[in-house]
């Protein structure tokens, strides 16, 4: 399996776990503030221990690679999670 597919699996992963997690925020009628810690947790928490762990392995090249990926993931999560509260909030 070449880096690329396993990016791919990861990341469709991780964006439907944060869009599945916010919009069961907004549907069992938190309040906006834990909605929003909620969301933040979801979104910066599976990036960083993918990170973590690839830091432990102290391979310099994989780390410098994911890494960029790993943020970029977590910037996607984070408008994902906006685009997604929007919507949620007209549908529901």
């Amino acid at each position: 399996m070449n880096p690329a597919v396993v990016f791919g699996l990861v990341a469709a992963a991780y964006l439907a776990v944060v869009a599945y997690g916010v919009v069961g925020t907004r549907k069992r009628g938190l309040p906006p503030r834990l909605r929003l810690v909620s969301a933040a947790a979801q979104v910066v928490l599976p990036p960083a221990l993918l990170f973590v762990i690839l830091f432990a392995t102290a391979d310099a090249f994989a780390v410098g690679g994911w890494g960029i990926l790993l943020v970029m993931l977590m910037i996607a999560g984070a408008l994902l999670a906006i685009c997604t509260d929007l919507v949620a909030r007209r549908v529901l």
